[in-house]
């Protein structure tokens, strides 16, 4: 977010750990909490698009649930349009209405109960919150909406359960979009759909944003379908429950600077929609730290399990155990997220970059790349 843009959401140091009940603690009443944010912070600006990538298990969808009030933070603030989000107890129809939340997920639990149909969800909704702006509202407007995301109208006499999972994203993403919010977080908006569909969708997602204001946090694991959908904001970059870097889309694929971002990063580098093969994180850092990780006995699917404790129980950089980079510092303090000021020269040096190459819109957590 630029200096001079208003911040339509403020996320400030928001923390969040789940119970795992069982075992030794479950019989005693007890539970391990299992952390999965920790202590993120960001702005976004009325009508910006910004993405979010990262491996299952960073805390991406956790993040999404807790900006759009599905659950609430352990500690930390969401500020939405100069007001909290406080969880499930949303404070005015007007948040409802401006913040919405795309995912298959918010399905969940729907039974076969006529309120329940996909006309019910659509009409009701529409005439909860009919949208604050001077263009068409009401059933017709619905309708249109329901129609542009590829629904076809006897769709709307059957129940959420009886929808594929394209489907469901479709009518999540028709939900959305017929209100015209302030803000749409969309977490995994595509990956029901084929590879056919994909860029319709996203299209007419960024097509509405532009007639509309609307601003996006736009949640993936596939960097390029971020990338193509982000144009020229920014991506967000996750990992143990933190953002380890923001960087601009256009210099996301050639100039990562956080260790774990280039691993990430590194198997995808065409700014497309289409799907860009399997992206597998524990696997890249198998192939890149497999001699390592055998001597240190680590299975490298529990890294993010065991990152995210790191990171919520002790100082220092959550990658620091699997960093090809790491030095004495990296342990023992946590690396703030700022601008970047330093580059990696051709010959492995940490050099300062040239004044008119710093870009506020590039931070990263890295204690080699930033200035204290």
């Amino acid at each position: 977010m630029t200096e001079n843009n208003k911040a339509l959401l403020e996320v400030n140091k928001v923390f969040k750990a789940y119970s795992e009940d069982g075992g030794l603690l479950g019989l005693f009443g007890g539970s391990k909490r299992i952390p999965a944010l920790n202590g993120v912070s960001f702005s976004l600006a009325e009508g910006e698009i910004m993405g979010l990538i990262g491996e299952s298990g960073s805390g991406k969808s956790a993040l999404a649930r807790i900006i759009t009030g599905q659950e609430k933070a352990d500690q930390g603030k969401v500020i939405f349009a100069g007001k909290p989000v406080t969880g499930t107890d949303l404070d005015t129809s007007a948040i409802k209405r401006n913040l919405r939340y795309v995912s298959e997920e918010i399905f969940t639990g729907l039974i076969n109960d006529p309120k329940n149909k996909v006309q019910r969800l659509i009409y009701d909704l529409i005439s909860r919150y009919p949208p604050a702006d001077s263009g068409p509202s009401g059933k017709t407007w619905a309708d249109e909406v329901f129609a542009r995301v590829g629904l076809k109208p006897e769709y709307m006499e059957r129940f959420p359960n009886q929808l594929s999972g394209g489907e469901k994203q479709r009518l999540a993403i028709a939900r959305a979009l017929m209100l015209r919010p302030r803000l749409i977080v969309a977490d995994e908006p595509v990956s029901g759909l084929d590879v056919s569909n994909r860029t319709t969708i996203l299209n007419l997602m960024k097509q509405f944003g532009r007639q509309y204001g609307t601003a996006y946090l736009f949640i993936s694991q596939d960097p390029a379908i971020v990338r193509y959908f982000v144009g020229e904001g920014r991506c967000a970059i996750m990992f143990a429950g933190r953002i380890i870097e923001i960087v601009p889309s256009n210099q996301l694929f050639d100039h990562p600077t956080h260790p774990y971002a280039r691993i990430l990063l590194k198997s995808t580098t065409a700014p497309s929609p289409l799907p860009a093969g399997a992206l597998e994180p524990a696997e890249l850092l198998r192939q890149e730290e497999n001699q390592r990780l055998a001597q240190a006995n680590i299975v490298p699917q529990e890294i993010s399990l065991q990152a995210n404790e790191i990171a919520a129980t002790k100082p220092g950089c959550p990658f620091y155990n699997w960093c090809p980079e790491r030095f004495e510092r990296c342990p023992q303090e946590t690396p703030p997220l700022l601008t970047v000021t330093k580059r990696r020269a051709s010959d492995g040096q940490i050099v300062p970059l040239p004044p008119n190459e710093i870009n506020p819109n590039h931070q990263a957590a890295c204690f080699h790349y930033i200035e204290l």
